[in-house]
């Protein structure tokens, strides 16, 4: 089933809608995350976000603990941070699949640098 009202929102980088739904619908699926060729993409709930490879320089993991009423909740999130020096937080339901993303962009991207580390 095609949906032609898939409408995927640049974050980095340029593509037309037609190029991105091709690459999009060929990408290897990570969970919440779409590895195309160029592009990372993100899909959300009915939104899907793409960021050019090329204008990632950093990505690392993000985990935030919190309470929800007596419940102890922890979040994954894949950050990215582009050329404009823009930060992405991208929710992901578990650590393995932003650990997959990772191992994913630092095979195949070596210009983006891997991981957090604090000044």
């Amino acid at each position: 089933m095609r949906n032609w009202n898939m409408r995927i929102k640049i974050l980095a980088g340029s593509a037309s809608e037609e190029v991105l739904r091709e690459e999009f619908k060929k990408g290897k699926k990570a969970s919440e995350a779409r590895l195309g060729e160029h592009f990372l993409f993100y899909r959300y709930f009915i939104r899907i976000r793409a960021i050019a490879y090329e204008e990632i320089t950093r990505a690392y993991l993000r985990i935030e603990s919190g309470e929800s009423g007596d419940l102890p909740v922890t979040e994954h999130y894949l950050m990215l941070i582009d050329k404009q020096g823009r930060v992405h937080k991208l929710r992901m339901e578990h650590r393995e699949d932003v650990e997959e993303v990772l191992s994913y962009l630092k095979e195949h991207f070596s210009g983006i640098e891997i991981g957090h580390y604090k000044k």
